[in-house]
């Protein structure tokens, strides 16, 4: 059995000793050091946010106490900031935001991008976002061309890229593609302004084919009618995948006003296009498109047949619709779905 000195014992015992009081003296010192600064930050936001409410919502010069003397009062200001920034839309207020950022905060940030801490990094590439400091755009640029980028920061200096250099951004979307997962690739483009999303509908057929279905997914998110005329567009596309997620983005839009546009899909071969004209054919009274539900309640295909049933069901007078459908109809299938809509009242 190997016996250990005693006196090689002391000495662990004590070297073990050591590190344990200078790890509780470091913890009790941070400890300190962050309630300091924690007590600063919030001296400061009492002391100053109704003077800041002032600056944002009077027309009055920036009042020279509310300049940062240092870092505590530097991350009070940016709570401030951050609060209006996430709650509050308006223009006024995020231009002094960004002005004041650009001259008072931008040598704060500008130290955090150099840290060899990843997580006080991305705490400014988040806040180049949030507080729109373009005058950090050359450091970025410079920060995205190091060896090693994590999947973050290369998704965050993207979104940077999008806002303050859009133009060449653009240029060089369609070779960026590769380097995202579908969802670093759909968030990305959820927070794209409608002019940019524009633009790329443009080349959208320079990306490679599942990025352009996430594309027009997006469009969807978006909900806005300006990518309606582009997504209807598609719905003569050669590619049936496409014409699928157009018809599902054009609904989640919740509106289309040319009928004869969508009719077509009446008699497709793919069921997923009947059953996407069955939820379109909502948007229309019912007296205007009962014909089209009635052929597709007796479709083929049963998730067709439910769609079109719950459809007529949500329509103004659709359960007297389907009560007259299953007293006139021959379809037992199509009988049985409509009662199954009445039973359940959907």
């Amino acid at each position: 059995m190997l016996k250990i000195p005693i006196e090689i014992l002391i000495i662990g015992i004590c070297a073990i000793s050591l590190v344990i009081v200078i790890l509780s003296m470091y913890l009790v010192l941070k400890g300190t050091r962050d309630h300091i600064v924690s007590r600063k930050k919030k001296k400061y936001i009492q002391n100053k946010q109704d003077t800041w409410y002032r600056y944002f919502n009077d027309d009055i010069p920036l009042p020279s106490e509310l300049i940062p003397n240092n870092n505590s009062e530097i991350k009070a200001v940016e709570e401030i900031f951050l609060a209006y920034v996430e709650n509050i839309s308006s223009p006024i207020i995020k231009k002094k935001i960004r002005e004041f950022s650009n001259q008072y905060l931008r040598r704060y940030y500008l130290n955090l991008l150099l840290h060899r801490r990843w997580s006080l990094r991305m705490n400014a590439l988040y806040r180049i976002v949030s507080f729109e400091i373009d005058s950090l755009v050359d450091e970025c640029k410079k920060y995205a061309k190091r060896a090693k980028l994590s999947s973050e920061e290369r998704f965050q200096l993207l979104i940077i890229q999008s806002m303050f250099d859009e133009d060449s951004f653009i240029n060089e979307f369609g070779d960026l593609l590769l380097m995202l997962s579908e969802y670093e690739y759909k968030k990305l483009l959820v927070s794209f302004s409608v002019e940019i999303l524009e633009k790329l509908t443009l080349q959208i057929d320079e990306f490679p084919e599942e990025y352009q279905y996430y594309f027009i997914d997006v469009l969807g998110i978006k909900r806005n009618f300006s990518f309606l005329t582009f997504l209807e567009n598609n719905l003569s596309h050669d590619d049936t995948e496409i014409r699928i997620r157009s018809l599902k983005a054009i609904n989640e839009m919740g509106m289309i006003t040319d009928l004869d546009r969508y009719k077509v899909f009446l008699d497709s071969p793919v069921w997923e296009e009947r059953l996407m004209l069955a939820k379109l054919l909502g948007a229309f009274p019912l007296e205007q498109v009962y014909p089209y539900l009635e052929e597709l309640l007796q479709d083929e295909n049963w998730w067709v047949r439910s769609q079109s049933a719950r459809t007529i069901g949500n329509s103004k007078d659709g359960k007297s619709r389907l009560e007259m459908f299953i007293a006139t109809a021959q379809d037992q299938y199509a009988i049985e779905m409509a009662q199954e809509v009445l039973v359940r009242g959907y």
